[in-house]
């Protein structure tokens, strides 16, 4: 359904002037609507839509995964929203109201996230629920956020159900901040000093190597390897974007492939799984404390997986699921070692018998977190004298490259 922006005039009131937006299917049926409630509309207009419409791509994989992306990109923007929405909620405004003052919020603002708003306004004041107007979004919201507002809509506690995932999205992004903040600082260094190597490869040492070659004087191995290097990265250095997106076709498809074996196993590093149970366990907790069974939460949750190492990982969630349903214990069910270590089976158990699951799952998701917080704090700090060390070795090859032609020359002198 397309949001158009239109400017219209009251036909009581010719003087005075509107414009807003509304979803339509066409033009004509924006302005049909309109003229229902009194408005004689003067011009009409398409608003900003997303920059792949959803027919754009024909692979039912690649809109899927495109549509995780931008869920996972856009959860900044998520968590003001469902914090904004939460603390109307709380205030006893109804949920379209609530929906109709986000968009007057960002008026103005051509923007993907106020086009998602109208429409969402819209489908609810046509009569859906909020859960059901946000799965027509499959590339703002995943599937275990509509399953926790479906279960908060039905408890009658959507407002604290909004505040969780308001909590939860900015948990993530700080937490992805901090990542990005780790390791963008060594690569913008790393970056500016390659860059100043291969100028010093392409232009300073080229010109020592012709006054060798004038005098008949060999150049030294070092710098003929420095300067074929440089060359190489200057010459064929664009060969590396086709190279890196036929490397990443190539690697998907053969994870595609191992995925679909069951014993395949994918490696990750400890702190790649960590994280990934982390994030599992705080959402298996929000869906449990919404009033969702365990197996479903399981079930809706496996979609949302996405990372380094998540296939498996997936494949352990879904296995579970089925032990679950067969009747099997939590414990039992996530017995996978690699991701799920015996402490966790033994809480899991015991928590599992007292009725404290979700309890549980929560502490040990927040310890989770906070243990790839202190591994993310330590990778930085070692980052950087490591970057350090690197730049210092290849810029003193370029400065010894440089230097041996003078020392021979100096020796023929």
């Amino acid at each position: 359904m397309t949001v158009w922006r239109y400017t219209a005039f009251p036909v009581a009131e010719p003087g005075q002037r509107r414009e807003g937006e509304l979803s339509a299917q066409t033009a004509e049926l924006a302005r049909a609507s309109l003229r229902r409630v009194g408005l004689q509309v003067v011009r009409i207009r398409p608003a900003k839509q997303n920059l792949i419409p959803a027919g754009a791509l024909r692979w039912p994989a690649a809109r899927q995964a495109l549509d995780q992306y931008l869920a996972q990109r856009r959860s900044p923007v998520k968590s003001e929203l469902f914090d904004s929405a939460a603390t109307m909620l709380e205030a006893g405004i109804p949920l379209l109201e609530a929906l109709s003052a986000l968009v007057e919020a960002k008026a103005g603002r051509a923007s993907a996230s106020r086009t998602m708003l109208v429409q969402l306004r819209d489908a609810v004041r046509s009569g859906a629920s909020l859960d059901d107007a946000m799965r027509e979004h499959a590339s703002w919201f995943d599937p275990a956020e509509v399953a926790i507002v479906e279960a908060g809509r039905h408890s009658g506690e959507l407002a604290t159900v909004l505040r969780a995932l308001a909590s939860r999205h900015g948990r993530a992004d700080a937490l992805r901040q901090r990542l990005i903040g780790a390791l963008a600082y060594p690569s913008v260094i790393a970056c500016v000093g390659v860059s100043v190597v291969i100028f010093l490869s392409v232009k300073t040492l080229p010109e020592l190597a012709a006054i060798l070659k004038g005098a008949d004087i060999e150049v030294p191995a070092l710098t003929r390897s420095i300067m074929t290097i440089g060359q190489g990265l200057v010459g064929y250095g664009w060969l590396a974007i086709p190279l890196a997106v036929v490397t990443a076709v190539l690697v998907l498809a053969w994870r595609s492939r191992r995925s679909s074996r069951p014993s395949a196993r994918t490696w990750a590093p400890r702190l790649v799984r960590r994280m990934q149970v982390g994030r599992l366990l705080l959402a298996l907790t929000e869906l449990t404390r919404a009033g969702v069974p365990l197996v479903e939460a399981l079930r809706v949750t496996e979609p949302t997986l996405r990372g380094w190492g998540s296939l498996h990982l997936r494949r352990v969630v879904t296995d579970a699921a089925d032990e679950l349903e067969r009747g099997g214990t939590i414990g039992g069910a996530l017995r996978d070692e690699r991701w799920f270590d015996g402490e966790f089976r033994r809480l899991a158990a015991v928590a599992e018998t007292a009725g404290e699951l979700d309890e549980v799952f929560g502490r040990i998701g927040e310890r989770y977190e906070r243990r790839s917080e202190r591994s993310i704090s330590r990778l930085a700090t070692l980052l950087e004298p490591a970057v350090i060390v690197f730049l210092a070795v290849l810029v003193g090859l370029v400065v010894l490259g440089a230097v041996l032609p003078l020392v021979r020359l100096q020796e023929v002198l």
